[in-house]
């Protein structure tokens, strides 16, 4: 059941994702672990986004639930731009019991709360899962992370392929960057498309592109279920023997060295201050 409950890394809002597969004994065995975390003093969201249906009886139960949050002076605020969900509170007479907001972003003013920028390793992680998963699904090749460090100002890394994307946000801006020696994606790019390849041209580097856009998709994702709030972007492609990349954003970077089957690379997250 765990998994279905995020809880911001400030305690502020917990948020109940429901998801689509959710029946009715599910919703039963729900209650339970949800009346537990009202304990902790939260503001609650429920996000309704991949909701297929939602038992009437929940309802209910939620008003009941909004009832002892407002006693703790938090509030419940309900994430629906599903219509189905829309169009069954509006049929139960529900639709004016609970806040209700379109997006992650209308929920925090709904609270006023604006998630604090921070560069660290709960920020930095779903990179690093992304980038694991993202190999392995993609390529099928196993990946792991070393130790994640603050990037000093000294400190050049170099690479012959990189991706890079910008991260962008209502409340800060940033780049990650993935970058591969020329050995190393080149296996990775062969395992990708079923086809050794021993140099690279510019469909291959394409290749970089898409796979920095693919572990970016993935962390955004966790990221913006806890209110970062980060949009859409478009990945570029940087090649050259041995380059170097400097953040524009001259702001504080994180970096996570990996090894890999197919040989070393990193990925840099950097924001601006």
């Amino acid at each position: 059941m765990e998994k279905f409950f995020i809880v911001s890394p400030d305690k502020v809002y917990l948020t109940i994702t429901i998801r689509n597969d959710m029946d009715q004994a599910y919703y039963d065995s729900y209650e339970s672990c949800v009346e537990e975390l009202i304990n902790s003093n939260l503001h609650i969201f429920i996000n309704c986004e991949a909701a297929a249906n939602i038992p009437i009886k929940w309802f209910r139960y939620m008003i009941d639930l909004q009832v002892k949050l407002k006693k703790n002076e938090k509030k419940m605020v309900w994430i629906i731009n599903n219509q189905v969900v829309q169009r069954k509170l509006r049929t139960e007479g529900l639709d004016k019991a609970f806040i209700c907001v379109r997006t992650i972003k209308d929920a925090f003013q709904e609270i006023n709360h604006i998630p604090k920028k921070r560069l660290n390793t709960d920020f930095a992680n779903p990179f690093l899962a992304g980038t694991m998963h993202v190999l392995k699904v993609q390529a099928n090749i196993e990946s792991h992370a070393g130790q994640i460090f603050l990037k000093k100002s000294d400190d050049k890394f170099h690479g012959d392929v990189s991706g890079v994307i910008g991260i962008i946000s209502d409340h800060f801006n940033g780049t990650v960057v993935i970058s591969f020696p020329e050995t190393t994606f080149l296996k990775v790019i062969s395992s990708m498309l079923g086809e050794e390849y021993k140099s690279l041209d510019k469909e291959l580097l394409d290749g970089a592109g898409e796979i920095t856009n693919m572990i970016f998709g993935y962390a955004k994702q966790i990221l913006n279920e806890k209110g970062y709030g980060i949009k859409m972007a478009l990945p570029s492609v940087v090649s050259g023997k041995d380059h170097s990349l400097s953040s524009s954003n001259q702001g504080t970077s994180l970096v996570i060295p990996f090894e890999s089957a197919a040989g070393n690379f990193f990925v840099e997250i950097c924001l601006s201050p």
